[in-house]
């Protein structure tokens, strides 16, 4: 592993890079303790063939986006409800196969992916999957920047988009086009392509323009209000009739923009669930009953948060708090940022996109 000032100093040559790491040279032990830090801090990992086990692994950082090529060997992949409460990432993957193929392994339906085809994953939902050798291109989206962009941003995880859909094309074109230019490039230039990149993801996942949005008039609008909701949502006297007074629509207009979201209620109450996941897991907020924190996020009756948080998060309130108070007991923080821990990542070896 290169040491820190050899990292620090690579940084400096080619700014946007962030990791790089190729195993082969490395002692097996050393070797699957890399992956454990790496993949093994989303997921719980599985490799089919631990004695063969190699991968060659590179990351660039463009504004609040990473751009990750890997090459490594069959393995299975899970996200628990679990894992998804102990560290609280949220964000989106957007993924490309270029070798090997991928299969959904969470035993509710099928869906298969070969080179070419786009797969999503939602780091906020459990999901899991298994991979053959493969080499792929991972694009890491932050859900504030990418969800205000999304038609239904919580109905996305583990979708399978075909690689013959042209605007599929559009995009793994985009980020095999960004993986050659951007170690050219200085961090200014990097991040003036990350609002560009998310809004083609955007498109791509929402599947094209719908009628009124052929200007984007819609879909700005409707970011904004998901930004208002976001950043008020504690307030009780929240409702749709302020929000669309709020922004001089008709409670018929409002309706219609959220209608991918189930309602502007239910988006309502699923940020609320959030923002409840992340005060039960604030050691300073530990002095609060669960009760307290139900009724803080809207939740009059304590049965129904609990009933409503694990409808949404997979885990009572009770058992997120249980994980978080082992973390503050050991002294882990788990919920630090994506970036912060993808930075702690890093080796030697080349960046090659192969396939």
């Amino acid at each position: 592993m290169i040491e820190k000032s050899d990292n620090e100093a690579m940084k400096g040559d080619r700014p946007t890079l962030l990791f790089k790491t190729n195993t082969r040279g490395m002692p097996l032990k050393s070797a699957l303790e890399f992956w454990q830090q790496s993949a093994g801090s989303l997921y719980d990992v599985t490799i089919s063939q631990p004695e063969a086990f190699h991968t060659t692994h590179c990351t660039f950082r463009f504004g609040e986006l990473l751009l990750t090529h890997c090459i490594s060997v069959a393995q299975k992949l899970n996200r628990s409800s679990y894992r998804v409460a102990a560290d609280g990432y949220d964000h989106f993957e957007i993924q490309f196969f270029l070798k090997g193929h991928w299969s959904r392994q969470d035993g509710r339906q099928e869906a298969h992916a070969a080179p070419g085809d786009l797969i999503i994953h939602d780091t906020a939902q459990a999901h899991a999957g298994s991979a053959s050798d493969f080499s792929n291109l991972t694009l890491f989206v932050p859900r504030s920047l990418l969800a205000p962009l999304l038609m239904s941003p919580d109905e996305h995880n583990m979708r399978v988009l075909a690689a013959h859909e042209p605007i599929v094309g559009l995009l793994r074109n985009h980020l095999d086009a960004l993986w050659q230019v951007l170690p050219l490039l200085d961090e200014k230039q990097a991040a003036a392509l990350a609002l560009p990149t998310a809004e083609l993801v955007a498109a791509t996942l929402n599947g094209g323009a719908r009628e009124d949005t052929s200007q984007g008039v819609a879909a700005v609008q409707l970011g904004e209000i998901r930004r208002y909701i976001d950043a008020n949502a504690l307030d009780t006297d929240l409702s749709p009739v302020r929000i669309a007074a709020a922004f001089g629509i008709s409670l018929r207009k409002l309706t219609y923009l959220f209608s991918g979201d189930g309602g502007v209620a239910s988006y309502l109450q699923r940020r609320r669930l959030t923002l409840a996941r992340s005060a039960l897991r604030d050691p300073a907020q530990a002095h609060k009953s669960i009760a307290a924190i139900g009724l803080e996020h809207g939740f009059v009756y304590a049965h129904n948060f609990t009933r409503a948080f694990q409808r949404l998060h997979g885990l009572t309130p009770r058992e997120i708090r249980a994980v978080a108070q082992r973390n503050w007991i050991s002294g882990t923080n788990e919920s630090q940022s994506w970036f912060a821990r993808a930075a702690l990542w890093g080796g030697n070896g080349s960046c090659v996109l192969d396939g």
